[in-house]
């Protein structure tokens, strides 16, 4: 594989993120007007709208940074208010057809409640919340691996533990989550980061269900993960250089995608989402 050559000739690499490796799996095209075209989204799903917000909220309650005392839970219901009011924006579309706004802002309330009554006081030995990275992928060059963990937690020397914040519906098994590839880039990613890592628990939070998914000490291999990795990636470098043999693959998910101006299976139709109220 010959090393990639980033857009209009720039030597910057060429960053590939879980979310941009998923892209690929769920419509071609999508990933082509996304990350190769670089078409800009029409709209926002309500969806991650509400994500954003709750990402935001949580971020604020572990800021290891934060001096004042445990939040009560009326006052992070009133950050979560203030969030979702103060970024709010007139292209924010839903597409399920029977929710309307405020079912979304009750299903984030609810969230909140569940996840507040399940871990306070809050005393987790935070070190980050929404650690960005981007680091090289050793055998390819110009290629960098990207992400943001929404936590990590020093639990003792040597002992850390990754948190992942899900607000969508979709739950992971225990027995699917040791193959979760988000997860695992994370873990790789830390294991640069930091030094004297002896071993790592994995917790997903799943916000709408009010449930966790722990797996204590997992026993992955970086050099594992950065060979799934390169077989992920090496495809998709190929990919950019004949992007326009890129098709669409409609699915339910079409509902939720932006792209439909472009699409040539979607050209002309009149998109299921509306403007939220």
């Amino acid at each position: 594989m010959s090393p990639a050559k980033p857009a209009g000739g720039s030597t910057e690499p060429v960053r590939f993120s879980y979310s941009r490796l998923q892209s690929y799996g769920n419509c071609p095209a999508q990933y082509r007007y996304r990350y190769i075209d670089r078409l800009p989204e029409q709209g926002l799903s309500i969806e991650a709208y509400l994500g954003r917000r709750l990402h935001e909220v949580l971020e604020w309650l572990y800021d290891p940074d934060r001096s004042a005392a445990q939040p009560s839970f009326d006052a992070l219901l009133a950050r979560f208010r203030e969030s979702w009011a103060a970024a709010w924006q007139p292209d924010i579309m839903i597409a399920r057809p029977a929710w309307h706004t405020d079912d979304y802002y009750q299903l984030g309330q609810r969230a909140l409640a569940g996840f507040y009554r399940r871990h306070e006081p809050f005393n987790a030995p935070v070190t980050h919340v929404e650690r960005s990275f981007a680091l090289p992928l050793e055998g390819l060059p110009n290629v960098e691996i990207s992400g943001i963990m929404d936590r990590t937690d020093r639990l003792a020397e040597g002992h850390w533990a990754i948190h992942d914040y899900k607000s969508g519906r979709r739950m992971i098994s225990e027995a699917k989550a040791g193959s979760d590839l988000q997860m695992r880039i994370y873990f790789w990613a830390l294991q640069q980061l930091e030094t004297g890592i002896e071993q790592v628990d994995i917790v997903w939070h799943f916000l709408q269900h009010g449930r966790s998914v722990t797996l204590p000490s997992v026993d992955w291999q970086i050099a594992r993960i950065a060979a799934q990795l390169r077989r992920k990636v090496e495809p998709l470098l190929a990919v950019e250089e004949r992007a326009g043999a890129l098709e669409p693959k409609e699915s339910p998910l079409c509902g939720w995608c932006h792209y439909w101006a472009a699409c040539p299976a979607k050209r002309g139709q009149t998109h299921p989402a509306r403007v939220a109220q």
